[in-house]
């Protein structure tokens, strides 16, 4: 099939300044005698670079994991980033995501009037259609169960932090029957990919890949950092003791020894069993607060699967 450059450029048939390519679009608004409809105009504006920032921040997110991929190439990346340009402005337009609507009516000095209520509840955002994109690229999100405080940081990238946890978690994992991966994911998102560690106030790092509480029963060290929980329908924020361990190895025997000693993880912490299982099953039975746990980590897998597979294959091969 022939394809010239043209065929490559958003339809005639749009108008112009839903084209990204229309760089007059900008002095046309500013040209345009009714102040009201200009304003909106800008706004939508406004609303397409917002759009087309998270689309980069989701790109850059997964930049790591198309190192190696065939599709990666200059070429590729040039005609995707023309493709996302062009979809976040058609985004904006029409009724957009609302950025566009909020900042018209904030301009322009309009009251909300009778307007329906925002539902802010966790239940309305975990199944809003952007929060599934976001949650699942999102490098924010990976790092959203990383106490606040002092850190220190055991890796320098995602493939880093996977090098370094995968020789470390292969038995621990065959010990709670489940792949290596789940509980990669899990550390990765309770650490922010090994960036976040909790530390103590002389920036020591505790090794807490797991972020396990220091309760009554802990006898070992412990560092104090700030977390959020959830509680009465919203995070709180509150301080809390964190085991301290001497090395990568110490804190993933003890994760082992915490599901496996724990009444509470009995029913879950034994037998092979498949990662939304196990999950769903140590979230439900108190691991964590955050109501959207479980589909963090799952979404974390998702990213990690087959670097930990391949990885798992040369570790293998050169054993």
């Amino acid at each position: 099939m022939k394809m010239d450059a043209s065929s490559l450029l958003p339809s005639s048939s749009l108008p112009s300044a839903d084209v990204y390519t229309d760089l007059n679009s900008l002095q046309n608004i500013k040209n345009t005698g009714n102040k009201d409809e200009a304003l909106k105009k800008v706004a939508q504006q406004f609303e397409s670079i917002f759009v087309n920032q998270m689309l980069k921040s989701m790109r850059e997110a997964n930049a790591v994991f198309e190192e190696d991929s065939l599709f990666n190439s200059q070429e590729s990346n040039f005609y995707r980033d023309m493709h996302d340009q062009q979809l976040a402005l058609t985004l904006s337009h029409g009724r957009g995501m609302g950025v566009a609507d909020a900042l018209y009516r904030q301009l322009s000095g309009q009251k909300y009037g009778n307007t329906e209520p925002v539902n802010t509840s966790v239940a309305s955002y975990q199944a809003s259609p952007v929060n599934a994109v976001t949650k699942y690229y999102s490098s924010d999100n990976i790092s959203a169960a990383a106490p606040k405080g002092e850190r220190s940081a055991m890796a320098t990238s995602p493939d880093d932090f996977i090098q370094q946890m995968l020789p470390n978690v292969t038995k621990a994992a065959e010990k709670l029957g489940v792949e290596p991966g789940v509980l990669i994911a899990q550390a990765a998102l309770e650490t922010g990919w090994g960036e976040k560690v909790i530390a103590d106030k002389n920036g020591q790092p505790s090794n807490n890949l797991f972020n396990i509480k220091a309760h009554n029963g802990w006898q070992g060290n412990a560092v104090t950092a700030e977390t959020l929980e959830f509680a009465n329908g919203k995070f709180e924020k509150e301080k809390a003791a964190f085991r301290q361990y001497g090395s990568i190895e110490e804190s993933v025997n003890d994760y082992v020894s915490f599901i496996q000693g724990n009444p509470r993880y009995q029913d879950i912490a034994t037998g092979t069993k498949t990662a939304e299982e196990y999950i769903q099953g140590i979230t439900q039975a108190g691991y964590a607060t955050d109501p959207a746990y479980a589909n963090k980590v799952l979404s974390v897998l998702e990213r990690v699967a087959d670097k930990v597979k391949a990885l798992s294959g040369n570790t293998s091969d050169n054993g």
